[in-house]
């Protein structure tokens, strides 16, 4: 029945021909999966690659999309072909989570997840397998003109009442039911980048983890066709090319922040340029992104490079009777190798996590990596906890240790990160940092009090909780939440909107914030600009990110953080 009609001349033909375009298609298929393989090898043993290597990352998406293409189709050699789908929906599932957790991990000095590398030269080399035994034994149908016996072996696995137990046919309901519930999540996902839709605390994963999603999603789509490849009808090849369909819309949307790149990269030099002059671009040399973006770095992580550690260093304990009574707050401190002063030379970086001022902490917590990164270019970077308050978690089951919580507000918390600029002014020397010249940064909550503890120093409606041997050079904020405390039931105070306490004489501030984001409004960071503005300073820069939420700069190689650690670099060697 496959081949009704299948013996006329013109038949023929047309068969020869498609036969003939698919063994283009699997020799092409073998010469890009072996040679991504090769490539990976050697781009994992590179320091510091350009930007030509995006060539490699997009040769590597390419060979991806069209290995689906081909095992979704009905080969002879259908193990194999099963094997790899699997390894891509199970191995693309993996990679995002493991590239995240190395990269958060304190002590891992390398930030590139071998496990992760692992996973994808297994499925560069499976797909080279594939393709050479789709060459080998060619499709189905060629294998049924032959009387050859790989249709029984294939519907004997998912025939009808005769090809199968009750149990195989159990499971691939499971398995279709399973497929079906992942293309309904994708579609979901395509209509929150889309339109905008707020998803909660989802927002915080998705944008800058798209791609790996879209190709997830693409793979649960292949295996649906697959599965039911060799069945025949109407209703069943609609349901295949609705399957095929859907699949690719969630790609495509999925794709369209990595398609962004361009976009925010144009506009991020555009702001930088207008706000403290000069082009970040012309900007080059040792110790500095060569690349605003890498995407075979999006796939296999980004390298750190060498750095020293020390952690859980006090340096302040409040004493019985004051408001601070039982509080114990600690730092990280991450400094170049011994002998490497770097691009940095010593400069100083303060981060504060954000949590809404009731959770959160410093470390893994506060992606690490970006601590990693700048101390591996020879800054001294602290990462420092605060005092939170008791108020209700902004994630009730989030765990915060509990010597740093107390009955604290914005002025709390503003003042507690003056103590730590007080010990730095004490000790600065001990490791290698420049009190003289210091930045501040820290996302949403930590944004809100990085801006009011930089903006203090020269607010004279302010009281002076910079340690005066303490020069703050700049201020990096990522959606900071300025005047937004007693929305979620902590006090506000002096210091709740560092909106107001700009003047002409702030420190120069470069701000990330995603244009979807629905924790922190945008209009909050362009507020903040706009009091630049009016203040007559002009060196506010503001970089939005397009379908960019709250967080979405949590995965360090993304489309959204590594263009704008570009700038910030950037912006931290001009000022320092």
């Amino acid at each position: 029945m496959a081949y009704i009609g299948g013996y006329s001349p013109g038949g023929y033909s047309e068969r020869r021909s498609r036969l003939g375009l698919r063994t283009i298609a699997a020799v092409g298929l073998l010469i890009v999966n072996v040679l991504s393989l090769a490539l990976g090898i050697l781009y994992v043993t590179i320091e510091e690659a350009g930007g030509i290597w995006n060539l490699y990352g997009l040769l590597m998406l390419l060979t991806l999309l069209g290995n689906l293409h081909l095992t979704m189709g009905r080969g002879v050699h259908k193990f194999w072909e099963y094997l790899y789908l699997a390894l891509h929906a199970l191995g693309l599932t993996a990679v995002p989570v493991l590239n995240t957790l190395t990269s958060a991990a304190i002590s891992d000095q390398d930030s590139r997840s071998l496990g992760s590398l692992i996973i994808w030269l297994a499925l560069f080399a499976l797909g080279a397998v594939v393709a050479f035994l789709r060459l080998q034994g060619g499709t189905e149908e060629k294998e049924d003109k032959r009387g050859g016996s790989g249709y029984s072996g294939y519907s004997s696995s998912y025939g009808g009442s005769s090809r199968g137990s009750w149990l195989g046919r159990i499971l691939k309901g499971l398995l279709t039911l399973w497929f079906l519930a992942n293309l309904a999540l994708g579609l979901y996902f395509a209509a929150v980048l889309l339109a905008g839709i707020n998803p909660g605390i989802v927002e915080t994963i998705l944008p800058e983890y798209a791609l790996f999603f879209g190709l997830i999603f693409l793979g649960a789509a292949a295996l649906l066709v697959k599965m039911y490849g060799l069945k025949r009808g109407f209703f069943i090849s609609l349901f295949r090319g609705v399957v095929r369909v859907l699949g690719l819309l969630i790609f495509v949307v999925c794709a369209l922040p990595l398609a962004s790149a361009p976009k925010i990269i144009n506009e991020a030099q555009t702001a930088y340029n207008q706000a403290f002059g000069g082009d970040p671009m012309e900007t080059h040399g040792t110790g500095l992104m060569k690349a605003a973006f890498l995407l075979p770095d999006y796939f296999y992580g980004a390298r750190s490079g060498d750095y020293r550690v020390k952690k859980d260093i006090v340096y302040y304990e409040g004493q019985a009777g004051t408001g601070d009574a039982g509080l114990k707050l600690r730092f990280d401190v991450y400094m170049p190798p011994k002998g490497k002063s770097g691009t940095g030379q010593g400069t100083t970086l303060i981060r504060i996590h954000g949590g809404g001022w009731t959770i959160g902490d410093k470390g893994e917590q506060n992606y690490a990596q970006m601590n990693k990164y700048f101390a591996s270019r020879g800054y001294v970077v602290f990462d420092i906890q605060y005092g939170l308050s008791n108020a209700k978690k902004f994630v009730e089951s989030a765990v915060v240790p509990q010597d740093v919580v107390g009955n604290f507000g914005i002025d709390d918390m503003v003042r507690q990160i003056g103590l730590f600029t007080a010990y730095l002014d004490k000790h600065a020397a001990e490791y290698g940092a420049n009190p003289a010249s210091v930045f501040v940064s820290g996302g949403s909550a930590g944004g809100q009090l990085a801006a009011a503890a930089g903006l203090a120093p020269t607010s004279p409606d302010s009281k002076p909780v910079i340690a005066p041997g303490i020069q703050i050079k700049g201020i990096i904020p990522y959606y900071p939440a300025n005047g937004l405390a007693s929305n979620v039931g902590v006090k506000d105070g002096a210091f709740g909107d560092p909106s107001k306490l700009v003047n002409a004489d702030s420190p120069p501030i470069l701000i990330y914030q995603g244009d979807q984001d629905g924790i922190v409004a945008p209009e909050t960071a362009r507020n903040f600009v706009r009091a630049y503005r009016e203040a007559g300073n002009t060196r506010a820069a503001l970089i939005e990110m397009p379908m960019g939420t709250h967080g979405s700069d949590m995965y360090f190689p993304s489309y959204y953080n590594a263009p704008f650690t570009y700038m910030m670099e950037r912006f931290m060697l001009k000022y320092r």
